[in-house]
């Protein structure tokens, strides 16, 4: 114990520190989101840069070298981990401390980032049954979705909302790992969310570009091609073959002049481990992939790859100051070959998330948001006559849909489903607000193993969070009390989070 305690006062030091330095030499200040942090929250009511494809790097860096507004973060989970879309943070059981902080610059058309996360947890306890495996997801041997981070303290440093890029008009080329949302979903976008830490990559991007027939504008497209790799957590497999995959995305998003506010996307996403890969693996994102022989070995492209897709929809009525959305997402979807089964069975392997904003507009100049956000992964009634795998989970690619044991879409996992009710009001640099949650962990595995109504794995939280703007400052204090029935299919579990932090103004 006297170790344990040692290790969080040296981790504490380390960062402050590391703040203390980044204050020293400040010069200027820019804008970076900083995943699962309410003080640089995305407006995707307010926000016109993006089609589809929010980034966290939200500016271009000024000419020359700027040091970046650091951020220093305490929290404490009482009972078990909890955080959605925290990036790289992992929050476990007890104290957690995180420090962010950085430099960019710019020189003619090549800029760079470097905004790197040092963050530790004090991650007590032992909260699951006897029987589970260690540390990993105990539902399902096909993901690597670590639930613990071993025993004892645990810290790392990632290199965050990091990037080197080039940028000439609308295109855009950039090495990189920070962190993407794709799509309008605020709480669970399906196909690529904050969940995880940033995978390393490269991506090829085209900015909002209107598109010209006869002198007539028509629209705006957006599109981005990323390729890069995933890897493995500590807590899966002896393996060491399968520990890396290669990963691409391609997404599309159009905005039609002639439907004021409208946004419509297309994204596809593939993995594969990296044992499997050949030349051709970087255009698979422009094809669907057919049966045939992999490098003489006997599984076909469709085996040695996971597939997902998903179409978005993001329609504003900036007027009313109203927001509706939705994501529609395909798992493992069917090869060209044998269309017809999607075609006769659309609902195979199939996600989606709806939800709306309202905006609240006051004579004094202040706003209050509404905003309802449904999620749901489980699986339907085809899985009765038909394979249908749980989301993210793979048979091949037997480490799933993550990067470093966390979950690259939504973070409820496989067979979750939620309701997410949420109202911010702002004032002049004051915000504050509620969010309700309801969140149903691991159907898939309740229909086919448990079957009780009795003993559903079903969380409810109140969450609260009060945001104000000093002049060389912002501040946050965040809570929220969790109830989980039958957590894990064991017992229920009350736990009670409270976050607090600053971002310096540099």
């Amino acid at each position: 114990m006297t170790q344990k305690i040692s290790l969080i006062k040296k981790t504490m030091s380390r960062s402050i520190t590391l703040l203390i330095l980044l204050l020293i030499c400040s010069s200027s200040t820019a804008q970076i989101s900083i995943p699962g942090f309410y003080l640089e929250r995305i407006d995707k009511l307010g926000d016109s840069t993006t089609l589809s494809l929010y980034t966290s790097i939200r500016e271009q860096p000024k000419t020359g070298f700027n040091l970046l507004n650091p951020m220093l973060k305490g929290s404490l989970n009482t009972d078990y981990p909890r955080a959605l879309n925290d990036g790289a943070v992992w929050v476990g059981r007890g104290f957690g401390l995180e420090a962010h902080g950085g430099f960019n610059g710019r020189i003619g058309k090549l800029s760079y980032t470097f905004f790197p996360v040092l963050f530790a947890a004090q991650n007590s306890g032992h909260f699951r049954g006897d029987d589970a495996p260690d540390f990993r997801y105990q539902f399902s041997n096909r993901i690597d979705w670590v639930q613990q981070y071993g025993e004892g303290v645990f810290m790392k440093i990632h290199p965050g909302q990091s990037e080197i890029r080039f940028n000439t008009g609308n295109f855009v080329a950039a090495l990189s790992t920070q962190n993407y949302s794709l799509g309008p979903a605020v709480f669970n976008p399906i196909i690529l969310s904050r969940q995880a830490g940033g995978f390393p990559h490269f991506r090829l991007g085209l900015e909002p570009t209107q598109i010209r027939i006869k002198n007539k504008i028509i629209g705006k497209i957006e599109t981005n091609l990323i390729i890069g790799l995933l890897d493995e957590s500590d807590y899966y497999d002896e393996n060491h073959k399968n520990d890396a995959r290669y990963i691409n995305m391609l997404t599309v998003a159009f905005a039609p002049s002639f439907l004021p506010g409208l946004k419509l996307g297309f994204n596809k996403s593939l993995y594969k481990q990296t044992q499997f890969f050949e030349n051709a693996d970087l255009f698979s994102t422009f094809v669907i992939l057919d049966d045939g022989v992999l490098n003489g070995d006997t599984l076909s492209p469709n085996d040695a790859f996971d597939q997902l897709a998903s179409v978005t929809m993001d329609w504003k009525f900036e007027q009313v100051g109203l927001r509706v959305y939705a994501e529609f997402a395909k798992n493992d979807f069917t090869s060209s070959s044998k269309f017809r089964f999607t075609a006769s069975e659309p609902e195979h392997t199939r996600a989606y998330t709806i939800g709306l904003e309202k905006e609240i507009k006051t004579k004094k100049g202040n706003k209050t948001l509404i905003g309802y956000e449904h999620t749901n992964l489980s699986r339907n009634q085809a899985f009765l006559w038909r394979a249908t795998p749980s989301y993210y989970a793979h048979s091949v690619n037997r480490n799933g849909y993550t990067h470093n044991g966390q979950i690259l879409g939504a973070g409820i996992g496989p067979g979750g489903n939620s309701d997410h009710l949420s109202i911010v009001t702002s004032y002049p640099k004051i915000d504050v607000g509620v969010l309700l949650q309801r969140i149903e962990y691991n159907r898939d595995y309740f229909v086919t193993n448990i079957a009780d109504f009795a003993r559903h794995d079903i969380e409810y939280s109140i969450n609260g969070f009060f945001r104000k703007d000093y002049k060389s400052m912002k501040v946050l204090v965040e809570s929220s009390l969790s109830y989980n029935y039958n957590k894990y299919f064991l017992s229920d579990r009350v736990n009670f989070y409270i976050g607090a932090g600053t971002l310096l103004k540099l």
